[in-house]
Parts: C-alpha cells; sequence; structure tokens
C-alpha cells in the first residue's frame, strides 16, 4: 500500500466533483422542463434555470481536465467516478423533483458505491505521463474502429424501435466521451498539446451531438446505462492500450460492480419501456394484417 498521495487525492476529488456537476446540471435541466410543462407563463424563470443547468454540464469538460492533465491521475480511476455522479442525479430527483426511490435504484447505488471502493482500495500513485507511453497506432485504430462501427450502428439503429435505437446510439455517444477523456489525458504532451485540445472539443461536439440524438429516440433512463456503461468500460481499455495504464483483479471487479450497478438502477424503466416498444410492435403488425384482410 503506498503512502498518501496528495496529487491522487485531489485527482479523485476534483474528478468527483466533475462528474456530479455534470448530473446535478442534467437534473437541473429536467427540473426546468418539467416547469415549462406546467406553468407556461413563467418561461423566463425556467429558462434561466435551464441555463444554469447546461453551464453545469457544460463546466464539467473543463474540470474534468484538471485531474486528467494537470494531476496525472489514470484514466481507469477517474472514469467509474461517473456512477458516483448517477447517483447523485437519484438523489437530486429524489429531494427536488420528488421521484421516489424504487428498490432497484437502491440497490444498484450500493453496487457503484461498493465497485468505486473496489477501484480505489488499492489504487496507486499517478505517474506522470511521458511521451513514449503514448501509442500513436493503437490511437488510430481504436478512433477508425469506433468511427467505422459508429456508422454502422447508426444505420442500423434506424431499422429499429425507439427503445433499441437509444441504447444503440448511447453507446455510440459513451464511445465518443471516452475518447474525449483520453484526448484530455493526453493533451499535457508537449508536442501533442495543442492538436488533442482541438480534438478534443472534437470529440466532446460529437458526444453531445449523439446524446441529444439518442435523447430523441428514447427517454434518458434508456440512454444513460448505455452511455455511462460504454464510456467507462472504452475509457479503461484505452488507458491499457494507448497510454499504458495499469489495473489489477480487484479493480475489474470494481468496474464490473459500476456498469451492473448502473443497469440495475435504470431496469425497471427498461423493462417497461421494452414492452411498451413489444406491444407497440404487435399492435400495429396486427392493424396492417386486418387491413389486408
Amino acid at each position: 500500500m503506498s503512502s498518501f498521495n496528495t496529487d491522487l487525492f485531489f485527482g479523485l476529488l476534483i474528478g468527483f466533483i466533475a462528474y456530479i456537476m455534470l448530473y446535478i446540471g442534467k437534473g437541473i435541466q429536467k427540473y426546468a422542463i418539467e416547469g415549462f410543462k406546467v406553468d407556461k407563463t413563467v418561461k423566463s424563470k425556467h429558462s434561466g434555470v435551464w441555463i444554469f443547468g447546461t453551464v453545469l454540464t457544460a463546466s464539467f469538460m473543463f474540470i474534468q481536465w484538471i485531474p486528467l492533465a494537470v494531476f496525472h491521475t489514470p484514466m481507469n480511476l477517474i472514469a467509474p467516478l461517473e456512477g458516483i455522479g448517477m447517483i447523485s442525479l437519484f438523489v437530486f430527483s429524489f429531494i427536488v423533483l420528488k421521484e421516489p426511490f424504487s428498490k432497484y435504484e437502491i440497490l444498484g447505488s450500493v453496487i457503484i458505491i461498493a465497485g468505486t471502493v473496489l477501484i480505489n482500495v488499492v489504487a496507486r500513485a499517478p505517474e506522470e505521463l511521458q511521451r513514449e507511453e503514448f501509442v500513436l497506432l493503437n490511437f488510430l485504430i481504436a478512433l477508425g474502429v469506433i468511427i467505422i462501427l459508429s456508422i454502422i450502428v447508426s444505420i442500423f439503429a434506424f431499422r429499429k424501435p425507439s427503445f433499441i435505437k437509444g441504447v444503440l446510439l448511447g453507446l455510440i455517444a459513451g464511445s465518443f466521451m471516452a475518447l474525449q477523456t483520453l484526448a484530455k489525458r493526453v493533451s499535457d504532451i508537449n508536442e501533442l498539446a495543442l492538436i488533442f485540445t482541438f480534438v478534443t472539443f472534437a470529440f466532446a461536439i460529437l458526444t453531445l451531438g449523439y446524446t441529444q440524438f439518442a435523447f430523441t429516440m428514447a427517454r434518458a433512463n434508456i440512454v444513460v446505462p448505455s452511455f455511462a456503461s460504454m464510456s467507462i468500460i472504452f475509457t479503461i481499455v484505452f488507458g491499457l492500450i494507448i497510454v499504458n495504464e495499469t489495473i489489477v483483479t480487484i479493480q475489474i471487479i470494481g468496474i464490473v460492480c459500476i456498469v451492473i450497478g448502473i443497469i440495475i438502477m435504470n431496469l425497471k424503466t427498461m423493462i417497461v419501456k421494452g414492452e411498451k416498444e413489444e406491444s407497440k410492435t404487435i399492435t400495429s403488425s396486427e392493424e396492417e394484417e386486418n387491413q389486408v384482410n
């Protein structure tokens, strides 16, 4: 067990704050949207609330940069904190939006917290990223694979019910989120700083675009689990193959726990939504058959 490391502590603390701001910002946006539906005569008030929430979510991109580029916090420690961010959104929804916790959300939250503890209990002090640790070829291969898959999945998604579209597009958005995190991690290398600063913004735009597109196809409770799970998994994979980060078995167990927890938190909504989509499909097929007869 390594001694207390200040850089690691502050890196994790700032990462924790960044994800809470991201998901609380989403909660505030949701609160404002609900306000628009109830009282359309005070749109200026709700517009201000929505803008505040948007500022919080946008601030995430810059705040997350600090632990990755300044404190050199490993990506396999930063990415799993997204699960804690999701828990903060559910707590916000419970307190502000008066949405009750379900047994799935409580169980999922416990599993996420347990997974986060497992990952960080054996965390080693981050070492400064050196030029030779960045494998450009692996980055280009990963980028090419994700772009090709995103095009294929986007085409494939249009033929599926909205529930499936939301899941698939959420997976793509999460993949670009992982690339965004990687670009921030690499942007502190002098020779690549300027290039990867622009690359980070490009991935941020793609992440935002695919996320909003997914939200038009399905509810956030469908999109977010897919997005968060893929973001966590791919970020850690990229850390291993592109910047040569290390990971131990207990951390892998923790990551699996977090992904499972995220899915469980949204399991009830995903099941209900899937059943509704299937019911609609069956009803539409029966109507078409009756018209033919």
